[in-house]
């Protein structure tokens, strides 16, 4: 199961096998049932999750309870409440599983000590933050600049599977519009 995980970090960084055992033996595997939460507001981020298979979203809630997508992390992806994760300070997000899922996790505690540890290992903190900061910049990039339309077509050319994946209530989040909205734009399409 952490074979994926192995090949990410061998593309990203240069560390001898023994390091790379080392590392791998902190993450721990994980199955979670669609729409299970793994982080909760007001709880402080403790883990990093590396996905295997299936999909976790990032989302808020508003005082009305409706909800605003952040981050969908599929295959191959690191998600967290980042600011959380590093400041220590309750999550003003969630964290839950969109479809059945397999992930490797690892504690805040045991991140920092691979930091400490494995000097390598900062240059690979560095790319997860420097993805993490990529794609939270298109995103709101797409926000301020496109409108629905736009980003739904963007999501039909650049990544088609979404409209399979995700439900329609996630997928709409994921755009930041209303199912209804959605709606509209598949039937115009």
């Amino acid at each position: 199961m952490k074979e994926l995980l192995l090949q990410l970090i061998r593309k990203r960084v240069s560390l001898t096998e023994d390091q790379l055992a080392e590392i791998l033996t902190y993450f721990e595997p994980q199955s979670i049932k669609k729409n299970k939460h793994l982080l909760e507001e007001g709880a402080i981020a403790d883990r990093l999750f590396f996905v295997n298979k299936g999909c976790l979203r990032l989302y808020f809630r508003n005082d009305e309870l409706s909800t605003a997508t952040r981050f969908m992390a599929f295959e191959q992806t690191f998600l967290t409440s980042i600011v959380s994760f590093i400041s220590r300070q309750p999550a003003t997000e969630f964290i839950q599983a969109v479809e059945d899922s397999e992930v490797l996790s690892i504690s805040h505690n045991d991140f920092t000590f691979l930091r400490s540890h494995i000097p390598g290992w900062d240059k690979f903190y560095i790319y997860i933050l420097e993805y993490g900061l990529t794609v939270i910049n298109n995103k709101l990039s797409s926000l301020l600049t496109q409108t629905a339309k736009e980003r739904y077509q963007d999501l039909l050319k650049n990544n088609p599977e979404l409209t399979q994946r995700l439900s329609n209530a996630n997928l709409a989040a994921y755009l930041a519009i209303s199912p209804e909205t959605l709606s509209r734009l598949k039937s115009n399409i």
